[in-house]
């Protein structure tokens, strides 16, 4: 897990690029746009730390499927807002509903901490093949209570531990060898 601390200008483009854009069953409308476009550059801009060359596809007709094109994988960025630093038995989620057609070759899962109304620290928690979730993962119905922490579904998806993760070490590795 890598923590690292949010700086202004991140937090200000993500404001910018989510202004006025709310996703399709997002359950925070713009407020949840902005919670993802926060972990998307957090991510771009750690990976490019590593020298990967990272292509942005948030603005494509193939979108929905992968946010990034790093040294030609696809990247689907994952994002919680929490209220207190994550733990290893937390859970990240995909979504049902895009699990039929966003199938990247890699997803990278970020938790953001907030205090009160300002986010402070990301957490890059780790990454995952789409068949590792697939595989891995436990499907929780919307309504369903998640019998692992008590939480009640809100939206039907796949949950895997951040403890089943893979550091995002083998990520840069893995794409610093293509």
């Amino acid at each position: 897990m890598k923590k690292i601390k949010l700086s202004d200008e991140v937090l200000s483009k993500a404001k910018e690029y989510s202004k006025g854009k709310t996703y399709k069953r997002s359950m925070r409308g713009e407020q949840g746009t902005n919670v993802g476009a926060i972990g998307e550059y957090v991510a771009k801009d750690y990976l490019e730390g590593f020298g990967l060359a990272v292509s942005d596809n948030r603005g494509t007709e193939t979108a929905t499927q992968y946010d990034f094109l790093v040294n030609g994988k696809s990247v689907e960025v994952k994002t919680k807002d929490r209220t207190v630093p994550p733990k290893s038995f937390y859970e990240c989620s995909v979504p049902l509903y895009n699990h039929s057609h966003q199938k990247p070759d890699w997803f990278i899962f970020l938790s953001l901490y907030r205090n009160d109304s300002r986010y402070e620290d990301a957490y890059i928690l780790g990454i995952s093949t789409y068949d590792f979730i697939e595989k891995e993962g436990i499907t929780v119905m919307k309504g369903e209570v998640d019998e692992s922490n008590g939480w009640m579904c809100k939206e039907s998806c796949i949950n895997l531990p951040i403890d089943r993760l893979s550091g995002v070490d083998r990520l840069i590795l893995e794409l610093n060898s293509i």
